[in-house]
């Protein structure tokens, strides 16, 4: 077997280690943002586990696809949040079963902006009532939870970003909003945050210097190349409206992007 075509493989085995249950879309309307991220399902010892879970548009789609892959709500028995952003956090009444790995920095970051310390208008005041009556475990620094796994509180979009680090069969990283997508890493300039710019960047540099794969928040599997990204699967996008007098249920938008290789060809 060839070089690439074992390459190709093992990159493989990552997308059947971290099933993508829901892709993350790295876009924005004239309303703001669409805030659809990744939803990440994986094996954690013997039971299932997610990394996010969306937020209320996508709840029904989120249940087709665990339902696609022959699981129920309560088969997941762990949920690691990246972050506490309403995008990544609302769907996780869906699972009554779970405990919540979240880190303890962003736990207080989320007390204060309810008690109107701090402002962030993405953490959803009603986040407490989705913690009560949970096993909560919460992280400081890094944790190793399990052979080949370990979380680390990365500060940058937020003060408690926790990425999941993973070696096998590659060194893997699914970041949440600690890298929202590809733009962002390449130029350097992450959307607004509660941190400051050098936060932020020491935690993307600590994020492509240990891992090949990167799962990023906001966007598709892609490794970091010389010069561009390679992304590891498709992107595929299509946005149906009915806009009278249009035509009903029209299409207004079908995106594809084919996985591969991607030169950064400009800095907007």
């Amino acid at each position: 077997m060839s070089s690439d075509m074992e390459k190709n493989a093992t990159y493989r085995k990552v997308l059947e280690r971290f099933k993508i249950l829901l892709p993350g879309i790295p876009a924005r309307s004239n309303r703001g943002w669409l805030g659809y991220c990744t939803v990440v399902l994986f094996r954690l010892q013997n039971s299932w586990a997610l990394f996010d879970t969306g937020h209320y548009s996508d709840r029904t789609e989120l249940l087709a696809a665990l339902q696609s892959v022959n699981l129920k709500p309560r088969d997941i028995k762990h949920v690691f949040l990246s972050h506490l952003h309403y995008d990544h956090i609302l769907n996780l009444s869906l699972f009554p079963d779970a405990a919540v790995i979240v880190s303890e920095a962003e736990l207080t970051y989320a007390e204060q902006v309810v008690a109107g310390r701090i402002e962030d208008p993405a953490i959803p005041e009603v986040w407490p009532a989705l913690f009560e009556g949970r096993e909560i475990q919460t992280i400081e620094g890094s944790t190793v939870i399990h052979d080949d796994l370990e979380v680390a509180v990365l500060p940058g979009h937020t003060p408690g970003g926790l990425v999941l680090f993973c070696r096998k069969p590659v060194a893997i990283a699914l970041c949440g909003d600690v890298i929202k997508n590809g733009w962002d890493l390449l130029t350097d300039t992450a959307t607004p945050s509660a941190m400051t710019d050098s936060e932020q960047q020491a935690s993307t540099q600590n994020v492509i210097a240990r891992a090949e794969v990167i799962i990023p928040g906001h966007d598709r599997p892609f490794i970091v190349r010389e010069g561009g990204l390679e992304y590891l699967n498709d992107f595929t996008w299509k946005i149906q409206g009915n806009v009278f007098p249009r035509p009903r249920d029209e299409i207004l938008l079908d995106l594809y992007v084919a996985e591969g290789f991607y030169q950064r060809c400009c800095d907007k």
